[in-house]
């Protein structure tokens, strides 16, 4: 396939950055593509049980922590407004290596319909523009094509059952958290901890098992941290 020096072509295997087993996204030098099509996981977003309130400005950072031990933070960062939808920028680290990623939105992320076109940008490789008909061609391609699948933190769909209120301290701020537990119908559960002042997710803590999804900051006032001009992604 021909590579015009505006675009940026697929590798035939990368060497994927197992950032977490929540994050769908798998980063490579020069790029960042996704993956991840397991039955319980958006084909391209970090999913994990929430309640999707987003806000401009918003942030919030967390510690996560899969089955297996491996572990990441990950701030997830509400960062302008539009006609086509909202951008939010996804933000992690590697060795020292920051790597962001940003969704334009119609609506929730873990729903594949409302991702319209994701920028991104790895360390000091070029900031890629992926857009709609390339993220459908990945996801038709299927999660093996690109390295390692992803699976959500916990399960996402279940069973809710109330349980009492609960504080939680986070940082200096101590948050008065809703409380449930969520069970699948195959019986594994999670318990999960949500509070209103935290955006765009609303979680504050959420454990399963071995799994947890822990909130370690959260405020307003985030900017945009990518800048264009932006390489156009192609799929073969």
């Amino acid at each position: 396939m021909r590579t015009r020096p505006d675009t940026v072509s697929l590798p035939p295997r990368p060497p994927a950055l197992r950032v977490a087993r929540a994050a769908a996204i798998l980063l490579a030098p020069a790029l960042l593509w996704l993956a991840g099509l397991a039955s319980e996981a958006s084909s391209f977003f970090p999913e994990f049980y929430h309640q999707w309130a987003p806000r401009q400005g918003a942030w919030s950072t967390y510690h996560v922590k899969d089955a297996r031990g491996e572990e990441a933070d990950l701030t997830f960062a509400v960062v302008g407004e539009g006609p086509e939808g909202l951008w939010m920028e996804i933000r992690t680290s590697s060795g020292g290596v920051p790597s962001v990623a940003a969704y334009l939105l119609k609506g929730d992320p873990t729903e594949d319909a409302n991702i319209v076109s994701v920028r991104a940008k790895d360390g000091d490789g070029p900031a890629v523009e992926i857009d709609r008909a390339a993220l459908e061609r990945l996801r038709q391609q299927g999660g093996d094509r690109f390295g390692q699948r992803a699976a959500a933190i916990g399960p996402t769909f279940g069973r809710l059952e109330a349980l009492p209120e609960e504080k939680v301290k986070v940082g200096r701020r101590t948050l008065v958290c809703r409380r449930l537990r969520i069970v699948a119908e195959e019986g594994r559960s999670a318990e999960v901890w949500l509070s209103d002042e935290v955006a765009p997710f609303g979680v504050v803590r959420l454990a399963s098992g071995e799994e947890e999804v822990a909130l370690t900051d959260f405020g307003k006032g985030a900017k945009p941290s990518l800048a264009g001009p932006f390489l156009r992604f192609e799929v073969p």
